[in-house]
């Protein structure tokens, strides 16, 4: 069974500069799949105006919350489902399905944003299918919220101009509150507040440390194959 491995962070961490910069340098060197956030998957469901549901979503939480968690969790699924059918040794992921829950879906049901009803609803999806994958490892770029807001506004990405800096601040929480609940020797924490595009030395440092942190669990993985059979 592959190890997967899951970036995590706020939004305007900088996760999909990273997973881009380690499928450059590590994918050409190891049988690893690198899985990006559907976002263009999310584009494609748009309503009779042409707005796409991550536009709605971010204009009207209350209107789209629960629409746009199960559009997230589907697509997600999928990708994730057809990696572990390649067989991959390792699969590197941008979020995961258990960061949809445990942050997302979450924070929008603890404010009333996703009713009860709907929230037991994604639940009962989240837990059909969660057996399915194995055990998540974490890569978590710790940003302050106040940074991760800045860029945001720099990168001017559809759908994104109306986040405010509470709803960064919130993801913030309950993205530490989440992780904090990992073993320490399963999550491995980078400072965000770096900018890996002015300072090329920092990502190189990154590279180093998942490099490492990569190592690691292939030797566990493997020691625990072996185990199995004595």
């Amino acid at each position: 069974m592959a190890i997967i491995i899951s970036v995590q962070g706020n939004i305007g961490s900088g996760k999909s500069t990273l997973v881009a910069k380690l499928k450059e340098v590590l994918g050409v060197k190891k049988r690893i799949c690198f899985l990006q956030e559907p976002v263009s998957e999310w584009e494609k469901i748009r309503d009779s105006n042409n707005t796409s549901i991550l536009e709605l979503f971010y204009g009207n939480q209350e209107e789209y919350a629960f629409q746009f968690q199960m559009m997230a969790y589907i697509s997600r699924l999928a990708i994730l489902k057809r990696a572990l059918k390649s067989n991959y040794d390792i699969i590197i992921t941008e979020r995961s399905l258990a960061t949809d829950k445990n942050v997302f879906c979450q924070m929008l049901y603890d404010s009333g944003k996703i009713k009860d009803v709907e929230f037991q609803i994604y639940n009962k999806w989240f837990d059909e299918f969660q057996s399915e994958f194995p055990y998540e490892n974490i890569v978590y770029i710790q940003t302050d919220p106040e940074v991760a807001h800045e860029r945001v506004a720099k990168r001017a990405r559809e759908g994104e101009s109306t986040i405010p800096l509470e709803y960064l601040a919130d993801c913030h929480r309950y993205h530490e509150n989440w992780i904090d609940s990992f073993s320490k020797s399963n999550v491995l924490v980078l400072d965000g507040n770096q900018d890996i595009h002015k300072n090329p030395n920092t990502i190189n440092d990154w590279e180093l440390k998942i490099n490492q942190f990569i190592s690691r669990k292939q030797s566990l993985n493997q020691s625990d194959v072996f185990a199995r059979y004595e």
